[in-house]
């Protein structure tokens, strides 16, 4: 990406190490969600997120030296500005790494599906205006370098949910404020379905890396 050892180009930056550790983290927890019975791809999002934030505490904390250096933090409220009153998002996970309030990796999870009919035809349009908006609009993670979407592939179909998402982020570029189309991504290791882009969020004068990690029951 555009730094060695920073990501972005904005205010609150994290390093790739940070980043790399909770991406690892966060593909192991699911690994382990995805063995437990009740978790099924018709759930709610906010319960597959639960359950994976969980499962991603559990194993942050079974890392020795990680313990006391992150904390993961369940649908947590956003603020836009040091000055709001009143949080305006909750993302699903939030990762505190610093004693900074401002300094912490957002992670929204959105169900995602590569079909084209039925009720889940829409899902693809809830993570554009949904996830990755609310990034935009500084809702989430506002003059951040870094943050992450991830999306849990419901039909079994990555290749083609991750297809129907960039046809879906080229149709709405100004919605969007796309900078970097999606593109793969291979800086904090070999994940074959860890995606990038690049937006400009105009409120707080900043670009943001969104990073989008999918993950499948199968």
């Amino acid at each position: 990406m555009d730094e060695p050892s920073a990501v972005g180009q904005a205010t609150i930056n994290i390093s790739v190490d940070i980043i790399a550790t909770i991406l690892n983290i966060t593909v192991v927890a699911w690994s382990k969600v995805i063995t437990i019975d009740e978790v099924i791809p018709t759930m709610l999002e906010p319960k597959i997120a639960g359950y994976l934030r969980r499962a991603m505490t559990s194993e942050k904390n079974s890392r020795p030296g990680l313990k006391s250096q992150l904390r993961i933090e369940p649908e947590v409220g956003t603020l836009s500005s040091p000055d709001s009153v009143e949080p305006e998002g909750r993302i699903d996970i939030k990762i505190i790494y610093s004693f900074d309030e401002a300094e912490y990796f957002g992670m929204e999870c959105k169900r995602v599906s590569s079909r084209t009919t039925g009720k889940d035809r829409e899902l693809a349009k809830k993570y554009i205006t949904e996830g990755i908006v609310r990034f935009v609009n500084g809702i989430y993670c506002p003059r951040h370098g870094c943050a992450a979407m991830l999306g849990f592939v419901i039909d079994g179909n990555t290749k083609g949910c991750i297809d129907r998402i960039g046809d879906r982020l080229e149709q709405t570029k100004q919605e969007t404020c796309i900078e970097e189309s999606l593109m793969s991504e291979n800086s904090f290791g070999e994940y074959s379905n860890l995606y990038r882009t690049r937006h400009r969020q105009n409120k707080q004068n900043s670009s943001i890396n969104l990073l989008h990690l999918f993950l499948s029951w199968q």
